[in-house]
């Protein structure tokens, strides 16, 4: 799968599999020594990172973290993420607090909220599917569900208009 990493500044392609991790040069060596759920030792190559999660955003994708004692912000982004941002839209991000529209074409799969239920942000609204792929459809804000406008097993259109928040 593939992950854009963006520490700082710097901004790195990879292509993760559970036997590998490939970037724009090629195959990296690496292994990973999880202490706890918020640290771990990195090798990468012949390189050692001691990473610490200080914080993190709602939807974890975004992080602060201290590599090697130096703080730093981290953006992670996967293969969904990617394919969103290239397709012209942003997931749950590029909806109103009150229009949740389609990012893509795709299928409804699970409907996780009902009219009249309130929502805090980040909280998954729908599962659809879409290039063969799962997603999930969450709450760019605080709000209740005023109406929704498909059911399981709708098709639905990029920028079709899904769930209405008040």
């Amino acid at each position: 799968m593939k992950h854009q990493i963006k520490i700082g500044t710097h901004s790195l392609e990879l292509d993760v599999t559970r036997e590998k991790i490939t970037n724009q040069e090629g195959e990296v060596a690496f292994s990973v020594i999880r202490k706890d759920e918020k640290e771990a030792v990195i090798q990468l190559n012949n390189k050692i990172f001691t990473i610490r999660i200080i914080s993190e955003d709602e939807d974890g994708k975004t992080v602060k973290a201290s590599i090697n004692g130096k703080t730093t912000h981290v953006e992670i982004k996967n293969q969904t993420d990617l394919l969103l941002e290239k397709m012209g839209g942003n997931g749950a991000n590029s909806a109103s607090a009150k229009n949740i529209k389609a990012p893509m074409p795709g299928l409804i799969v699970k409907i996780n909220s009902k009219i009249g239920q309130s929502v805090e942000k980040g909280e998954v609204l729908l599962n659809f599917e879409a290039m063969k792929m799962e997603n999930q459809l969450k709450s760019p804000g605080k709000g209740t569900i005023k109406s929704i406008l498909v059911k399981e097993g709708d098709k639905i259109e990029k920028g079709q208009l899904l769930i209405e928040m008040e």
